[in-house]
């Protein structure tokens, strides 16, 4: 499907100041929102255990962001949109009117940090969970960097690559029980705080805060009694959106499990290192969702932008998703570009108020880091919130 927004981009990128780490700064203008924290959602109002990254320690109690529900986007026949865009017309075999989306951020992340992109998935009028979870503690290259410590045994550095994304989904102890450099490869993920838990916990509080939400349709109720039994989100239901860390298990998701479909952002960046080519891994599985898009910062340059692309690249191709040759579009002229047949790349500049190592990285999501223009208001306007992030997140359009 072609997308068409703007003819062209013109002029000079004014950057208004804010300070590191900066969250929200779309929240108060997002419609029909619902801050939920992970402890509200848990029967016994446990608090999950912070998480250390390097020196820092990070809350993992952060509000889940939850756009719309079931009920709100289905009152329209014509169109499940809040407000603006084409919308679609209901899909009465299931589909687009009967999907969720959830964004998953990557590490050391919460969705309040990433409320510009939400913002705009939102647009597309389908219900939109931003979630808090469990991330794992290490980032993608220091976590790829913990299997190859197993090498030369192969297939132990192939099952740490998809061990850390069972352990991050479902919960598990395979990285606390491993160690590199005498220290765990990452920490132990409570099944309660994993993807699959935090989520279906979450949706099963919605259904009971707003019974006619229409939530029901998403999770199934545990077995058995918590916590030994938690509610479970339905994955066909689901697409999911994630970025960095989160592209890397939204991609497992769809490699793994029968989800609607995924949206990676500066991901996977899952990487093989030290094995022979030729070495499969999860990436080479054949996927059972390839309702998949995805996008990237496209410099990979500079240390300070998008590093890693090349390994994105390598990992898109791999997927089988796309046709072969793999062809990557730049999408800065912002004509014609077809999110279904190729992942896309933007080379517009970060913030140059972002506080990240890799800010082309961060610039695809967070909000202290995405481009923007500034209007004769004085107000910022969010470049990617213009076309790309909702254009993405409607993975829809892809058959």
């Amino acid at each position: 499907m072609k997308s068409t927004a703007l003819a062209c981009i013109l002029g000079t990128l004014f950057i208004s100041p804010v300070a590191a780490n900066t969250p929200d700064l779309c929240t108060a203008d997002i419609d029909n929102l619902t801050l939920i924290k992970p402890s509200e959602c848990d029967p016994t109002g446990r608090v999950g255990p912070d998480i250390t990254v390097g020196s820092t320690v990070y809350t993992n109690d952060e509000d889940h962001f939850v756009i719309g529900s079931p009920a709100l986007m289905s009152s329209s026949k014509e169109s499940r949109r809040l407000k603006g865009g084409k919308g679609k017309k209901s899909n009465k075999k299931g589909g687009h009117d009967d999907s969720i989306i959830v964004y998953l951020p990557g590490t050391t992340d919460w969705p309040g940090l990433s409320s510009c992109l939400l913002q705009s998935v939102a647009s597309n009028g389908i219900p939109t969970i931003g979630l808090t979870y469990g991330y794992l503690r290490r980032g993608d290259g220091f976590r790829n960097t913990r299997c190859a410590s197993l090498l030369p045994d192969m297939d132990a550095t192939v099952e740490c690559l998809t061990e850390q994304h069972n352990d991050a989904i479902f919960g598990g102890t395979y990285g606390a029980d491993r160690t590199y450099n005498d220290a765990e490869f990452w920490q132990s993920i409570d099944p309660r705080d994993s993807i699959a838990g935090r989520l279906g916990l979450l949706l099963a509080q919605l259904d009971e805060i707003s019974p006619d939400g229409g939530w029901d349709a998403y999770y199934t109720a545990g077995a058995g009694s918590y916590p030994d039994s938690l509610p479970m989100p339905k994955w066909s239901m689901i697409t999911f959106m994630g970025h960095s860390q989160g592209a890397g298990h939204s991609a497992y998701l769809a490699a793994t499990q029968d989800v609607h479909g995924a949206v990676l952002v500066s991901g996977p960046q899952d990487e093989c290192e030290g094995c022979p080519e030729g070495t499969k891994f999860w990436i080479d599985e054949k996927f059972k969702s390839t309702k998949i898009t995805a996008f990237a910062h496209g410099d990979a340059t500079e240390s300070f932008l998008e590093p890693t692309l090349p390994i994105m690249e390598d990992n898109w191709a791999r997927m089988g998703v796309w046709d072969k040759p793999l062809m990557v579009k730049n999408v800065d002229d912002y004509v014609h570009y077809d999110v279904c047949k190729t992942p896309i790349v933007s080379k517009i500049a970060p913030s140059a108020t972002s506080p990240c190592g890799r800010k082309g990285h961060c610039a695809t999501a967070l909000d202290d880091s995405a481009p923007v223009l500034e209007n004769t208001d004085g107000k910022n306007v969010y470049i990617f919130a213009m076309d790309i992030w909702s254009t993405i997140a409607d993975v829809d359009k892809c058959y």
